[in-house]
């Protein structure tokens, strides 16, 4: 087996180019394939663009809307989740922003284990080391939008280490290392979950621990190796429930490769690694089992809280949504799927994509592309075969779909690896020139993304400045809004966004019902915010006010109430 490089020589061809016969072969060595002036030259860039990302991911931490989920990790780690945040104010109670915002801070009389308990009622579906660790965080660091967001940019910092030691142990390659950092340093999707209160950008960092060591582990075989694989496993399931297509990917992988050779041989035997491996996978969940009993014993708030994945949407959405997630690791500015120019974009990157993984599976080493294959394959598997099967939009949720991104984003960086360092001309040039566009649409994005105030990943919320911004051109406004769905941490969002002295008339789900008795009397503006037209109408009946759709999108409502109806 090739050494991993130094810092000077690169065997990326000998090993990944020349591989061009069906059983693997390394053989051909382009001359220019452990050139040390284009590997420094890729360092200094690589290096210099992660200067630039680390300062994107600090430059204006609270500026983006702290969205409905943020407001929920902000809730969990003061041990107040939703549920016991609407049942004390969502009682047909009047309140100010900053009775909202004061379940975004610490009490000293609720404890860590108040928070775990009440955590492990109601928020099952995440795992609780990101939150435990934000606690503590947060305890000395304060509970400000910034200060709760800097924990992931920090941690996310570890993602650039992590790819290049994938990239060493999957490539044997440091040209393919520095190719690998300069690419999702400027990546606006991993720049966005990095600056974002949620435990997806930790778990990316996590997802390519996990698989440098796995590599190891097959390369050197000790039991050590398989210990360190199965603590970052371990890591890794008490971050995301989702490692566990991860780890349906390496078993495959695994079982495989465990022979020794570089192809597939029918029957596959058990061998040493196999056994490695399947020894350490029962440790890892003896260690994940007090979560999983958590999860049994909380009854049906799995699936409640997870039920929204199998609702079924139209197919065009569904196209949409994939041609946009699967383009994101490389450009994004926020367009709208109407908007032509984002498809001008999006599809030609798919298409590199595309053909990165077809150069691969015809050009590298089985170990190499069966990795990057399983590595896809078993997030988007299992996302999206039971969308097919039975509906649903899990194969929508971009934050599920991560290690489909990054392992695209490998596949990526072998082509410009591999191209790079050809005798052919015109794939060197292409390689280049495809690098440098990459570069240039990069760097755009990550620079539009730090000068907005909103991003498509706010979901919920995104559109939230736009409302707010109406609401605080208002004279008096009250808000009235009920605790049905995800309203109740929404609000919490508004609050960070309109003048403190908007009221808000909290009322318990209304369904059929119409609970409010009285008004406020100094109040000049009011807004029905995500209330049913049952609602609508009887406040219209009730208080000889017709109503107005001022605001509409995916997820929100907002009809403000005109001044009196003629009385009958």
């Amino acid at each position: 087996m090739l050494s991993l490089v130094t810092a000077d020589t690169d065997p990326i061809v000998g090993s990944l180019a020349g591989a061009v016969a069906p059983e693997g072969s390394l053989s051909m060595s382009p001359p220019n394939s452990s050139n040390p002036r284009l590997i420094r030259a890729v360092r200094l860039l690589s290096l210099a663009l992660l200067v630039l990302a680390i300062c994107f991911r600090f430059i204006h931490l609270d500026r983006k809307v702290y969205w409905h989920d943020e407001a929920y990790t902000s809730m969990v780690i003061t041990a107040r989740p939703g549920k016991y945040f609407s049942d004390e104010l969502f009682q047909n109670r009047l309140v100010r922003p900053a009775d909202l915002l004061a379940y975004q801070q610490f009490v000293p009389t609720l404890t860590l284990q108040d928070m775990m308990i009440r955590k492990g009622a109601e928020d099952v579906q995440h795992p609780p080391l990101y939150y435990l660790l934000l606690r503590f965080w947060a305890m000395v660091w304060g509970t400000s939008p910034a200060a709760i967001r800097s924990l992931s940019a920090l941690l996310g910092l570890l993602l650039f280490p992590a790819v290049y030691w994938l990239c060493l142990e999957l490539f044997e390659s440091a040209l393919a290392g520095w190719l690998a950092i300069a690419l999702f340093a400027v990546s606006p999707l991993q720049l966005a979950y990095a600056q974002e209160a949620r435990e997806y950008g930790v778990w990316s960092v996590l997802i390519l621990v996990n698989s440098a060591l796995l590599l190891r582990a097959m390369r050197v075989a000790t039991w050590r190796n398989w210990v360190w694989y199965g603590v970052s496993l371990a890591i890794a399931f008490y971050t995301a429930l989702f490692t566990v297509w991860i780890v349906v990917g390496h078993w495959f992988y695994t079982i495989v490769l465990d022979d020794g050779n570089q192809c597939f041989r029918l029957p596959l035997r058990v061998g040493k690694r196999t056994v490695f491996y399947l020894a350490t996978l029962f440790i890892v969940l003896l260690l994940f089992s007090p979560w999983v009993y958590v999860m049994v014993t909380a009854g049906n708030a799995l699936a409640v809280t997870t039920s929204w994945t199998s609702v079924s949407l139209p197919l065009m959405i569904n196209l949409q949504s994939t041609v946009f997630n699967f383009s994101r690791s490389f450009v994004d500015f926020n367009f709208d799927w109407s908007d032509p120019i984002a498809y001008v974009l999006a599809l030609p990157i798919l298409s590199l994509q595309g053909y990165a993984v077809y150069r691969l599976c015809r050009t590298a080493p089985t170990r190499i592309w069966w990795f990057l294959l399983t590595f896809i394959g078993g997030t988007a598997l299992a996302l999206g075969v039971p969308d097919l099967l039975s509906g649903g939009q899990r194969f929508m949720v971009t934050r599920y779909l991560f290690p489909c991104f990054m392992g695209l984003q490998l596949a990526v960086v072998y082509l410009l690896a591999i191209d790079g360092t050809q005798r052919q001309y015109w794939r060197m040039r292409f390689a280049t020139l495809t690098f440098a566009l990459l570069m240039f649409l990069g760097v755009l994005s990550c620079s539009v993304y730090t000068q907005s105030n909103t991003w498509w990943n706010k979901v919920l919320n995104s559109n939230y400045p736009q409302v707010a911004a109406l609401i605080n051109e208002s004279d008096r406004p009250l808000i009235i809004t009920d605790a049905y769905s995800y309203n109740p941490a929404s609000m919490i969002s508004l609050s960070y966004l309109v003048k403190p002295t908007t009221q808000f008339l909290l009322l318990p789900p209304v369904g059929n019902s119409f609970p409010v008795n009285n008004l406020p009397a100094d109040v000049e503006s009011i807004f029905l915010f995500n209330l049913p037209p049952v609602f609508r109408q009887q406040f219209e009946a009730t208080y000889h006010q017709r109503t107005v759709s001022v605001f509409e999108d995916s997820w929100n409502s907002v009809w403000e109430a005109q001044r009196s109806l003629p009385e009958p």
